[in-house]
């Protein structure tokens, strides 16, 4: 059976700090398998290492996830020594999406170039893994230089925790089929999901990988309300402040309407081949999860 994940979304001001831990309570008390959120830095977001160690202390089950977390704008020495801490706190729940940027801003706002961000984000998976797995790492390469460092702890999961990744072109595709461990596609793609897994499936293939040992994931925004119109309009104004545009039509995409309409909806998406399905949550009124988890997660498990 898939996989069904929630995904904390929300902007500072649209929440309040008790919900964040009563979300993750939440979370494992209905049955998810999982909890993410996403990463910002230019934006009043919350910081998602930090939601997620929170959320750590506050659940013993679900596994927890960045959909998606942009690593590069970070050290990777820094960056292996928290999430091998984030993994350690939760006795080796973590899953760590990796996306590689798409918005200037976030890089400028801690002054590292957004230029050759793909290549510096994939040398620093390759630090990382060091980090996790050797002591005394020496490593001279084009963006970072370390020598004879060791960085503890050592994560819980061996040989390190999952690292997924994201996006949509072909260099984004082959990165998945050739070294990640799971593929998060857009909401937009699911309908064509096979297309674009046909694709890592080759690249997987050709690295001698199974792409069997890839997990199938989709990231698509919901929000639940017997009035399908607030449904929408919900999911677009949230979409507009997160992205500062709408780039396709929104309710063909996203999980809106009654609880029966959502059922449905995610249903359609499960049928695509997806291992895990993550819902981020566009409505920050917390009712929403109270509907997700008597109206809709149930019948979705059924």
């Amino acid at each position: 059976m898939a996989k069904i994940g929630l995904a904390w979304v929300n902007p500072a001001p649209l929440t309040k700090p008790e919900n964040v831990v009563n979300f993750a309570k939440k979370c494992e008390a209905m049955g998810c398998d999982s909890m993410w959120t996403i990463d910002r830095i230019a934006y009043d977001n919350l910081e998602p290492l930090t939601i997620l160690a929170a959320a750590a202390g506050a659940t013993q089950r679900i596994r927890l996830g960045t959909s998606i977390l942009l690593g590069n704008t970070r050290h990777p020495a820094h960056l292996a020594k928290i999430i091998s801490t984030l993994d350690f706190i939760s006795n080796g729940r973590v899953t760590i999406g990796l996306g590689f940027g798409s918005r200037e801003p976030d890089y400028k706002a801690v002054e590292i170039p957004y230029e050759h961000r793909g290549t510096r984000a994939v040398e620093q998976v390759q630090l990382m893994k060091r980090l996790w797995t050797e002591d005394n790492v020496t490593h001279k390469g084009k963006f970072y230089n370390v020598e004879n460092l060791s960085v503890g702890p050592r994560p819980v999961q061996k040989p390190h925790p999952p690292l997924w990744t994201g996006g949509s072109a072909e260099a984004a595709l082959k990165r998945a089929g050739t070294w990640a461990n799971g593929f998060i596609s857009g909401s937009s793609a699911i309908a064509d999901f096979h297309v674009t897994w046909d694709k890592i499936a080759s690249y997987a293939a050709a690295a001698g990988r199974n792409p069997n040992d890839i997990e199938k994931a989709s990231l698509a925004f919901m929000a639940i309300d017997d009035d399908k119109a607030k449904a929408v309009k919900c999911v677009e104004d949230y979409t507009m402040r997160y992205y500062g545009r709408i780039r396709t039509a929104v309710e063909p995409v996203s999980i809106v309407g009654s609880a029966d309409q959502c059922v449905e909806k995610i249903q359609y998406f499960l049928s695509k081949g997806l291992d895990t399905l993550i819902i981020g949550v566009a409505d920050p009124d917390p009712r929403q999860l109270d509907l997700f988890g008597e109206k809709v997660l149930p019948k979705v498990k059924a």
